[in-house]
């Protein structure tokens, strides 16, 4: 009889022990945690659910349609693991097949929840019982470790001292004049106003870079050449020279001062020069046979200057008797033709 008396508390306890070790407390539903009415099941997949509590909610639009009621580890088929998470979802929500979903914490130390965004075209094809939400529409949620880690770097890597050293350049290069400073800021507004008016000359200029580039990418093997030892070289004498006959003429800078009296004098005769050579030559100056005044006064003096210098005169005339005709009167057209054959025969006219 102590026997049984002593068994029976130690069955009690085993039972009471082993029933608390299968207990989830998790499992409890909690007042306000869940959704009132008839829901429906379906799946969201993530690459990773780090710190989402059990009983999770799910929220659309600020509002909670839902609660996250299993989380298990699956296998896709390339082998790659992933997260499913089992949600029950209000059966008065509609939530399309393009919904994409997130974690989110509303405060730095607050629970993950889990966030639905619905795309505001996307309901033609609507979310029933037991669909999934792919891994491709998910987003896992930023780690607060990685947060803090980010800003302990930023923090200890001295990029405090070096913003603190750039404030102080940008103050030792910045005028001391308050009002000279905001007019330097305000150009640089009124710049990039004008800019932003004129993006498309912008874009124009981006273009013609991007064009420059696939020209010289076409042109890349002459370009590879240009930049050799050899080419390099060449350029560089070249160069070289260029400068050398920029140093011989700046070297000839006093003779230019030294000649400036030339100038007028240039003008003068180039001003006589164009008064000269048309009454000298016609427009056929190497034409020989061509009438001009430098032919005729040289036929006079080759023609009747010389020969009468060297000769004299042979007919001294020392009166004339003009004694009428004995026959008809000439006529006038004759008498003009032997004036002018007479004019001809004396170098007047040709």
């Amino acid at each position: 009889m102590i026997r049984a008396r002593t068994a029976l508390p130690a069955l009690v306890l085993s039972v009471l022990f082993c029933g608390a070790c299968a207990f989830d407390p998790s499992s409890l539903p909690l007042p306000g945690a869940g959704v009132s009415g008839p829901t429906y099941h379906i799946r969201i997949e993530f690459s990773d659910v780090l710190n989402l509590p059990a009983r999770a909610k799910v929220v659309a639009n600020g509002a909670q349609i839902g609660v996250a009621t299993n989380i298990a580890l699956a296998q896709r088929d390339n082998g790659a693991d992933h997260v499913v998470v089992d949600a029950e979802i209000g059966r008065d929500v509609e939530l399309p097949a393009a919904t994409t979903a997130a974690l989110r914490q509303n405060t730095l130390l607050g629970d993950i929840h889990i966030a639905l965004t619905t795309p505001p075209d996307g309901f033609a094809r609507l979310l029933r019982d037991g669909d999934t939400i792919p891994v491709g529409q998910t987003r896992p949620s930023v780690r607060i470790e990685d947060t803090l880690a980010g800003i302990a770097t930023f923090v200890q890597g001295g990029a405090v001292d070096q913003l603190q050293d750039l404030v102080t350049e940008l103050n030792g290069v910045l005028p001391e004049d308050p009002a000279r400073t905001a007019h330097i800021f305000q150009v640089l507004g009124e710049d990039v106003a004008d800019l932003s008016v004129h993006l498309d000359q912008a874009d124009q200029l981006l273009n013609g870079l991007t064009k420059d580039s696939e020209v010289m990418n076409r042109q890349r093997d002459t370009l590879a050449e240009l930049l050799t030892d050899s080419a390099v070289d060449q350029v560089s004498a070249a160069v070289a020279a260029i400068v050398n006959v920029i140093g011989v003429l700046g070297g000839m800078a006093p003779v230019a001062h030294a000649l400036t009296w030339l100038a007028p004098v240039t003008q003068s005769a180039d001003s006589a020069l164009g008064a000269i050579f048309p009454l000298i030559f016609t427009n056929r100056p190497l034409d020989l046979q061509a009438p001009s005044n430098l032919n005729a006064l040289v036929a006079v003096i080759r023609d009747k200057l010389i020969p009468w210098v060297e000769h004299g005169p042979k007919v001294t005339v020392r009166r004339v008797n003009v004694v009428p005709a004995q026959g008809p009167p000439v006529p006038a057209d004759d008498q003009v033709e032997q004036i002018v054959r007479v004019m001809r025969m004396i170098g007047v006219v040709r």
